[in-house]
């Protein structure tokens, strides 16, 4: 699958290694590499003490696409540079970023030369064996209508599978679809929520994911040229008792 959409958006996630592992901490970011797209990650040391980090940039696939190694000094900032002219090669997915110290993240994103966002959230979520509960619900909104249209990434952090369904209500709670997935390691899927779903003046309501483990969701609001409205992130996720 190709991503096609011309704006994008980051979340930084974090997995947190069991403190009595000897495993470093895993960040987890969402990068669009792809035709006249950019991204750089930055990434800044939070301690005084010399840091080194990884980052691993992957397609939409989980495959490999780059790598880096930054080395810190206290507080010191790096940027690294994803584009289609690079070793990226035009890819979009999940950026990961391992280290052993306490870093920041932010993403910048550029297209056809400017650059038009930067994220900077980090939201922490537990390795996939100290995860508590058998499923994990996430929501977002999303309008379909003549002026607006809403797209969904679904970004899987992890190296296991992770699957889920989505829920798509309309604004009575009224459920209009509901649709299966399933994330490969390191996967990156796009959904057009319009597909299926009949779009009027009053086609809105709630988006809400049911997963087998958190991850990361990325909400593009367009209007009816194309152009960004808004984008939201979601890496939080609610429970639901049995």
């Amino acid at each position: 699958m190709k991503r096609w959409m011309a704006w994008t958006v980051v979340a930084v996630l974090s997995i947190v290694a069991n403190a009595t592992d000897a495993l470093p901490r895993s960040y987890g970011l969402y990068h669009d590499s792809a035709e006249d797209h950019g991204t750089a990650i930055v990434v800044t040391n939070l301690d005084d003490s010399e840091v080194q980090a990884q980052l691993s940039a992957f397609d939409a696939y989980g495959n490999e696409v780059a790598s880096a190694d930054v080395l810190l000094a206290g507080f010191a900032s790096e940027a690294v540079f994803l584009e289609v002219d690079s070793e990226v090669g035009g890819a979009w997915g999940l950026v990961r970023v391992e280290t052993d110290g306490q870093v920041a993240l932010a993403a910048w994103f550029g297209i056809e030369g400017q650059w038009w966002a930067v994220e900077n959230v980090v939201g922490s979520l537990p390795s996939l064996r100290d995860l508590e509960y058998s499923g994990y619900w996430q929501t977002t909104d999303y309008a379909n209508t003549t002026s607006r249209t809403t797209y969904l990434s679904l970004v899987n952090p992890y190296d296991e599978f992770v699957q889920g369904e989505i829920y798509l209500y309309n604004e009575l709670g009224s459920l209009a679809t509901t649709r299966s997935f399933g994330l490969d390691a390191r996967e990156t899927a796009f959904v057009s929520l319009g597909d299926g779903v009949d779009v009027d003046d009053s086609t809105w309501g709630m988006v809400d994911i049911h997963c087998s483990a958190p991850i990361l969701l990325v909400t593009e609001y367009v209007d009816a040229d194309g152009g960004l409205i808004d984008l939201d992130l979601v890496s939080s996720f609610y429970l639901v008792d049995p």
